[in-house]
């Protein structure tokens, strides 16, 4: 298994994530209590200071710290399912759904949308069901494209 390079970011970077977040969802998300760092493949992930206080060395990690993000052309920032719930409070695109579409968006179908918050097309919109966050879509021309990982989706019982 080869070992993914990542780049701990210093402040000034993490203030500029911060502000591409405000930028295109409307929120401020503080991210000053944890450690933020960029994999080689543009995603942003973060992981509690905390691990610093921690003896890691005799410990098998493969992994670590939760995917937010990742970084996209003309500052835009695709939000994860974990992302897009730190921007609960968006006031910026955001798309609603009701219960019964929000279902067809869980189970990757196509939805309509109850209604839209200032969204902007070629952007990432957050999309909720009442309270609930439940994932991003990209906004394009041709409409919405669910970005909800397949092994994420609901898929109906066979029994």
């Amino acid at each position: 298994m080869q070992i993914e390079e990542v780049k701990f970011l210093k402040r000034k970077e993490v203030e500029k994530i911060e502000e591409m977040i405000e930028r295109n969802y409307g929120v401020k998300v503080s991210l000053k209590d944890f450690m933020v760092f960029l994999t080689s493949k543009n995603k942003v992930k973060i992981v509690s200071k905390e691990i610093l206080r921690r003896d890691l060395k005799n410990l098998p990690i493969t992994s670590f710290g939760l995917t937010i993000g990742k970084l996209k052309r003309n500052n835009k920032i695709h939000l994860t399912i974990e992302g897009a719930m730190m921007c609960k409070d968006a006031k910026k695109n955001v798309i609603l759904l009701d219960e019964e579409n929000g279902y067809k968006f869980l189970r990757g179908e196509r939805f309509e949308v109850k209604k839209m918050i200032n969204c902007e097309k070629h952007n990432f919109l957050i999309v909720k069901c009442g309270e609930d966050v439940l994932g991003s879509v990209a906004y394009a021309q041709e409409g919405f494209r669910n970005l909800l990982p397949k092994s994420r989706r609901i898929i109906e019982s066979i029994y």
